[in-house]
């Protein structure tokens, strides 16, 4: 069960910690700690466009190597300073803009290295300039029902140490298929969603890992006068 919240005094201090960012193209920032050895951006291969899914982006990385695909600035800015989308802002424009990024290190770096040269490369390829913000918002809980869950059986204990976890659902018969999650996980998964407009929280106090499946609402989403996801 989904309602909204005016005021939420967790999430408000979670925007608070993390900032708001304001891209603008304007002038270049400061210069990053690192930088990588060689970089190629290029507008993205397939501009798509239509439902979820059909415009989703793709970001992979090694050790040594950075790889963006069909990404917009926001998307870019989001990885590179560990931001969700609700705490970005950028012009309209930008958003309608995608590359394909490949980057290169000299060596095998951290992770956290790696979004240090892609913050460098923002602000000398992209000229990117921002400006921080404190700002409370509302958001919608996801809570449990009158009655209570009627859920499957955990599946955590039945699941190896280490398993696949996807960045966001598959989409299969028309559905949106989230595997392995936990409820948090699956409340931040609905954030990233299309027709989602604020962020997501979890307040059930549902401990596990489950499998979910929102029947029908890919598909629904395509439609101009179709249900909204909710």
């Amino acid at each position: 069960m989904i309602k909204r919240s005016a005021r939420d005094p967790d999430l408000a201090r979670l925007v608070i910690w993390g900032s708001l960012i304001a891209g603008i193209l304007l002038a270049q920032s400061g210069h990053a700690q690192s930088s990588f050895e060689v970089a190629s951006i290029r507008p993205a291969a397939t501009q798509h466009t239509g439902g979820e899914g059909n415009s989703r982006s793709q970001i992979e990385y090694a050790a040594d190597s950075l790889t963006l695909r069909n990404i917009d600035l926001r998307e870019m800015v989001q990885w590179a300073y560990g931001l969700e989308h609700y705490q970005v802002m950028v012009p309209d424009v930008l958003e309608t803009q995608r590359y394909d990024v490949r980057a290169r290190a000299g060596d095998p770096v951290a992770v956290s290295t790696l979004k240090l040269m892609l913050q460098g490369l923002l602000a000398t390829r992209f000229r990117v300039q921002f400006h921080r913000e404190q700002k409370r918002i509302s958001v919608y809980e996801l809570v449990v029902a009158k009655n209570g869950p009627r859920l499957p059986k955990n599946k955590a204990d039945t699941l190896p140490s280490s398993y696949v976890k996807e960045s966001f659902p598959r989409v299969v018969d028309g559905g949106f298929v989230f595997s392995n999650m936990s409820i948090t996980e699956f409340a931040e998964q609905l954030t990233e969603l299309r027709g989602i407009d604020l962020p997501v929280v979890d307040r059930t106090g549902i401990q596990g890992v489950y499998d979910i499946t929102l029947k029908s609402a890919a598909s629904a989403m395509l439609e101009p006068d179709g249900p909204s996801l909710f």
